[in-house]
């Protein structure tokens, strides 16, 4: 019987566990359940770890599960916030999910992977919702500088684009808070971190934007092995280090008055004497379990007790890095990355591209500009972004095959691949090609303050929008599923044979000079590769499989 039941073909999972619309009607109990963990730590230095045990009842309508916590300054009131990209979602680092000792799901850099998925939906409820809930800052609005008609309506910059957190004007081109010679720059007091207990803003992650198969599937606990989540947080700020929060590179908060730069190349902004640290509260999970009809619940012992157990699809992302390497002079850099999966049935593959910050060249070149824009470090986002590289063009071999008959170098053409990936890539387009940074095309952001047709020169009026965000959501992204509405139906994805995956990238080293700052240090290449998995459930445990 023990040998029937391990070749036996598991059973698919009844249609109340999918996130689908059921054809019929039924009456169903909700129980809603506040769970605190059963072991956490946290400190500012070195991050820390909270674990959850879920209670064993019910179908848990996971992708609606939260994780909620609460970040207190370790400094002065309101001088630190959450950065720009995902807020306080960046806060996780790594998530693991077991069941009865086996892990079923495990996503690395959440945060990272976050800022990618959540670029495809709608601005309203990147706005709307996710800033809310993670305390990030999507929000973008137009700016008609005060000009004459005949003057302004020749030139772009009188019409310019601006995150309201980065730049505050109004109508007339002047700050909120100052006079016509001034325009500030400062996190809106909601996003800001308190140092009282209990009065900063409390951050909301959905378990399904962290985890693929919580967001595919509800999972019957009522009849699985105890099931464990393990959560690894990300630092904030070293309470020794005598830098501020915006000079760190990998910090989750940032500086709530964001500085600006005097001149171009290679200035550093100025940073307040804030070190960014912070105390985190118990963090809680909110979940919901549904109680569905007696007859419905039996199917679902039935699945789990049949000779194959019950099986459940879903994806997995898998996160690996690579380098381009650091270049000794101007010319094209050539990088080619194996990135394996043989044998695997692969969705769809994201790329992030950044300069590095840490090595000797990185840190030579870390306040480099090209034609204003900060090209290597962004204190708005730290290391939650993907910036556009000069005279870049990639390309994908897939089984032996070229992907592109030619390599992707055309920024339009490499948005609409990434966006075949979901829906459309929603961001406005100067975020994410700045055509290799032309001054004339990244001045759609704001880059100054303008006065009746006058460009004023005092750096306190430098637009920080343009500094920090033009070109700064540049991803790659592959789409190998036949149809994005099957999910992680078997089949969908592309079984890769025992070749592995490979991507060839091409980038322009720069030498300093002019309005440059520099371009030769390495770029870091984060791989973020979706695949279909399955978990198959059985009386006495779980299976995890590829097949």
């Amino acid at each position: 019987m023990a040998e029937q039941t391990m070749t036996s073909t598991p059973v698919a999972a009844p249609d109340v566990l999918m996130n689908q619309p059921l054809s019929r009607q039924m009456d169903v109990d909700i129980e809603s359940t506040i769970l605190e963990p059963v072991s956490h730590n946290y400190n500012t230095t070195n991050g820390g770890t909270t674990t959850f045990i879920l209670p064993a009842k019910g179908v848990l309508r996971a992708r609606d599960a939260l994780i909620r916590f609460q970040l207190t300054s370790s400094e002065n009131n309101n001088v630190v916030g959450y950065n720009f990209a995902v807020g306080g979602a960046g806060c996780i680092n790594n998530i693991t999910a077991r069941c009865g000792g086996t892990i079923i799901s495990q996503a690395q850099r959440v945060g990272h992977y976050m800022n990618i998925k959540q670029n495809f939906m709608e601005h309203e409820k990147k706005v709307g919702i996710l800033d809310a809930r993670h305390c990030s800052s999507h929000d973008f609005e137009l700016n008609v500088a005060n000009a004459k008609i005949a003057t302004g309506s020749a030139d772009l910059a009188y019409q310019q684009l601006y995150n309201p957190e980065c730049d505050q004007v109004n109508g007339l081109g002047n700050a909120y808070n100052g006079g016509a010679a001034t325009n500030g720059h400062q996190l809106q007091i909601s996003k800001c971190l308190s140092n009282t207990p209990l009065q900063s803003p409390e951050v909301i992650v959905r378990l399904g934007d962290l985890f693929e198969i919580f967001n595919e599937n509800d999972l019957p606990t009522m009849g699985m092995a105890q099931i464990e989540i393990t959560i690894e947080w990300n630092p904030c700020g070293d309470p020794l280090a005598a830098v501020g929060a915006g000079a760190r590179l990998d910090n989750v908060v940032i500086d709530a008055a964001i500085p600006g730069v005097i001149g171009n190349v290679a200035n550093a902004p100025p940073n307040v004497a804030q070190r960014g640290t912070v105390t985190m509260d118990t963090p809680t999970m909110l979940l919901d379990y549904i109680h569905y009809p007696q007859e419905e619940q039996q199917k679902i012992v039935d699945s789990i007790n049949s000779g194959g157990g019950l099986r459940i699809n879903f994806s997995e992302v898998l996160y690996t890095r690579g380098i381009n390497p650091e270049a000794a002079g101007t010319g094209q850099v050539t990088s080619n990355h194996i990135l394996g999966m043989a044998m695997k049935e692969v969705k769809k593959i994201y790329i992030a591209k950044n300069y590095d910050n840490f090595t000797t060249q990185g840190i030579a070149e870390l306040n480099a500009d090209f034609n204003g824009v900060k090209t290597h470090r962004n204190i708005l986002t730290n290391q939650f972004r993907s910036q556009q590289i000069p005279g870049e063009s990639y390309n994908f071999f897939i089984n032996n095959n070229r992907v592109y008959d030619t390599d992707v170098s055309n920024p339009a053409v490499a948005h609409d691949y990434l966006s075949q990936c979901s829906s459309n890539f929603r961001i406005p387009g100067i975020y994410y090609d700045t055509t290799n940074y032309n001054a004339n095309k990244t001045r759609i952001l704001l880059d100054t303050e303008y006065s009746e047709g006058a460009q004023a020169a005092a750096s306190i009026n430098a637009g920080r929008s343009k500094q920090y965000l033009a070109g700064s959501c540049n991803y790659i992204g592959l789409n190998l599923d036949k149809y994005n509405s099957m999910g992680s139906a078997i089949g969908n994805g592309t079984r890769i044979g025992s070749s592995p995956i490979e991507f060839n990238y091409n980038r322009l080293a720069i030498a300093a000079g002019g309005d440059n700052g520099g371009h030769r240090a390495q770029v870091d290449l984060d791989f973020y590769i979706v695949y279909r998995r399955s978990l198959v459930i059985r009386s006495l445990g779980v299976d995890i499989s590829d097949a």
